[in-house]
C-alpha cells in the first residue's frame, strides 16, 4: 500500500526522482492522457498526494518529465563533447555511441521523447516543448556543423544548411532505430559512411 503524503526522513531530491522515473515510463508506455497520477504515485510506491505536492498535477509532471529527459540526454552529448573532436566523423560516431536506444539499454527515455511530438499534435499546451526540443538540437546540430565546416568536411554548405543535414541523418537514424525496436543491421556504419563521402568530395585527388 502506498504511503500517505511525503515519505517520513526521505531526502525530496530522491523522491523527486522516483516520481519522475515512474511518470517517465507510464507516460512512455500509456501516453499522456491515458496516465494518471494515482498509477504514477503507485508505480513510486507513494500516495497521490505526493505526487501533487512536488508537481502541481499532470501536466507540470509531464514537462518536468520532458525537461528531465531532454537535459540528461543532451548534457552526455554535448558540448563541448561534440566538439571535443578533431573531425566531424568521429564527433558524429560518439554521438551516435551515446544516443537512447534499446541496443543500449535505454528504452524508456528513448520511448518517451519519441512520442513527444505526437503528444504536442494532441494536446496543443505541449506545443512550446517542440521549441525547447529544438533549442536543444540547434545547439548541438549547429556545434557539430560549425565543427564540420571548419575542418572542411562540409565545404560548400552554408552553416544553415549543414547543420539541417546533420539533424535530418541522425535523427532519422534515432527514430528508424526506435521504430523498428532494435538497431538496423549497417544503419550506423552507413551513417558515418556518408559523413565520410560528404568530406571526401572537398579532398584533393592523388
Amino acid at each position: 500500500m502506498a504511503r500517505r503524503g511525503r515519505p517520513p526522513a526521505t531526502d525530496s531530491a530522491e523522491t523527486r526522482k522516483k516520481i519522475v522515473d515512474a511518470a517517465r515510463a507510464e507516460f512512455a508506455a500509456k501516453g499522456y492522457a491515458a496516465a494518471s497520477i494515482t498509477g504514477i504515485a503507485n508505480v513510486a510506491d507513494l500516495a497521490p498526494s505526493a505526487v501533487y505536492h512536488y508537481f502541481g498535477g499532470k501536466q507540470q509532471l509531464y514537462e518536468a518529465v520532458f525537461d528531465e529527459t531532454t537535459e540528461g540526454i543532451w548534457s552526455r552529448i554535448g558540448p563541448p563533447g561534440l566538439v571535443d573532436h578533431d573531425c566531424l566523423r568521429d564527433a558524429v560516431a560518439d554521438l551516435v555511441a551515446v544516443t537512447p536506444g534499446r541496443p543500449v539499454g535505454e528504452e524508456v527515455e528513448a520511448d518517451f521523447l519519441a512520442l513527444v511530438p505526437i503528444e504536442a499534435k494532441l494536446h496543443p499546451e505541449f506545443v512550446p516543448l517542440l521549441e525547447r526540443r529544438s533549442a536543444y538540437q540547434d545547439e548541438r546540430f549547429g556545434a557539430l556543423a560549425e565543427l564540420g565546416l571548419s575542418t572542411g568536411e562540409l565545404a560548400g554548405f552554408t552553416l544553415l544548411e549543414a547543420t539541417e543535414i546533420i539533424r535530418s541523418v541522425v535523427m532519422g537514424w534515432f527514430f528508424e532505430r526506435h521504430l523498428r525496436g532494435r538497431e538496423i543491421e549497417g544503419s550506423t556504419d552507413a551513417l558515418i559512411a556518408l559523413i565520410e563521402a560528404l568530406a571526401s568530395r572537398t579532398q584533393p585527388s592523388t
